[in-house]
């Protein structure tokens, strides 16, 4: 089972410490080989030499025990050889004395109103490490590009196409079949029924090969926007949170199992959403919010919602962290911050373009909100207030 590491376990080994501030030869190889055996933790080491050198710069009188550090380093790298399998190794409490003076600084510092502490310091996003979205049909397990479709047909197979490739393949007519989209990635699916689904990232779809029944039924965990075949069988949808009944409607659902309220956004037709705590039935243009249970019914502008679907987001008066959860899913990447900055407090309008090149979708979220941006890494990226000049 491999372990997970944050960055504050980077921060709190006294080598790494040590190499920082005294990098030499045999620390930098020391480490290299370490991450190249650990990939899973290289983007929490990175973000963790960004945060120390920022600290660094400004409390440059730490000097640690050289001696001690020295017989330290040897010692590990003696049993890292004796060991077949390499495992992480963590700081030992006799250690502690040598970090005093880092901690302390890592949990007090204030720089233009940026503070990496333990409880001020925040993310938005989660990266995934998949890479391909897949779909799952009985025992068959297929890859996929981004961006690829999936078309269903009444002869119960399924066509799949993709920039790189075209295939088809059998699928059983008693069976539900899933698609994983992970973040960073978009799909789309042709229903048996000529239903078209846009799959968003970090979405899971379950759907059968063929509706046979008196009702059209499928699960979602995540967002689509759904324009549903014009049929006397009922659709319906199940989510985490409700249960969803059409007869032919396009509408856009979100319900994300990170989030606590599910949105339901109907832009025409008619949709009735029934919950634990309660039912209503939707008018276009308007949005049912569910939240514990309870529905409510707001007046929307759509295209806030179902702008994704066609490369941007439409942004009016939305909350910077609402933003920048929304672009950490479309690309796959974590966006750290500090506490400080307030983003929940404030808000951008306008419309974002949702470029292939993330470096411009960067720059236009800086521009539209005059804060920084920072890459740590590809899947980090660091937000801080802009410099006064």
């Amino acid at each position: 089972m491999k372990l997970n590491l944050d960055y504050k376990d980077f921060l709190c080994d006294d080598l790494f410490v040590y190499w920082r501030i005294h990098p030499t030869a045999e620390l930098t190889s020391f480490w290299e080989k370490y991450i190249s055996r650990n990939e899973h933790h290289r983007e929490s080491f990175q973000l963790a030499i960004a945060i120390f050198d920022e600290i660094h710069q400004q409390h440059d009188s730490f000097q640690p025990d050289e001696d001690s550090v020295n017989r330290q380093l040897q010692d590990r790298i003696d049993r890292y050889r004796k060991k077949k399998r390499h495992k992480v190794v963590y700081m030992s409490l006799s250690a502690a004395v040598l970090l005093l003076a880092l901690i302390t600084a890592l949990y007090t510092t204030t720089h233009k109103g940026s503070v990496f502490s333990d409880k001020q310091i925040a993310s938005i996003g989660e990266v995934m490490n998949q890479e391909k979205i897949q779909l799952i049909s009985g025992n068959q397990v297929v890859d996929m590009e981004n961006n690829a479709t999936v078309q269903l047909t009444q002869k119960e197979n399924a066509l799949i196409q993709d920039s790189l490739s075209r295939k088809e393949i059998d699928l059983k007519k008693n069976q539900t079949n899933k698609l994983i989209v992970p973040f960073g990635k978009r799909s789309s699916v042709i229903l048996a029924d000529g239903s078209a689904v846009s799959v968003n990232s970090g979405t899971e779809l379950d759907f059968p090969s063929v509706f046979s029944g008196q009702t059209r039924e499928i699960r979602v965990k995540g967002e689509i926007f759904i324009d549903v075949a014009k049929l006397r069988q009922p659709f319906i949808i199940h989510t985490p949170k409700s249960q969803i009944t059409v007869y032919g409607t396009s509408f856009n659902v979100s319900s994300y199992t990170d989030e606590k309220n599910e949105s339901v956004v109907l832009v025409d037709g008619s949709v009735h959403i029934k919950s634990d705590q309660g039912s209503l039935m939707l008018k276009p243009g308007e949005m049912a919010e569910v939240d514990n249970g309870n529905i409510q019914r707001k007046e929307v502008d759509v295209m806030e919602y179902i702008s994704w679907k066609n490369g941007y987001m439409q942004l009016n008066k939305n909350s910077l962290t609402e933003v920048l959860k929304k672009i950490g899913r479309y690309y796959n990447v974590e966006f750290n911050y500090t506490a400080t900055l307030n983003l929940q407090d404030q808000t951008c309008s306008g419309k974002l373009f949702l470029s292939e090149n993330f470096d411009d979708v960067l720059q236009s979220f800086s521009k539209m909100t005059f804060l920084q941006y920072n890459k740590i890494s590809d899947g980090i990226i660091y937000i801080q207030k802009t410099e006064q000049q």
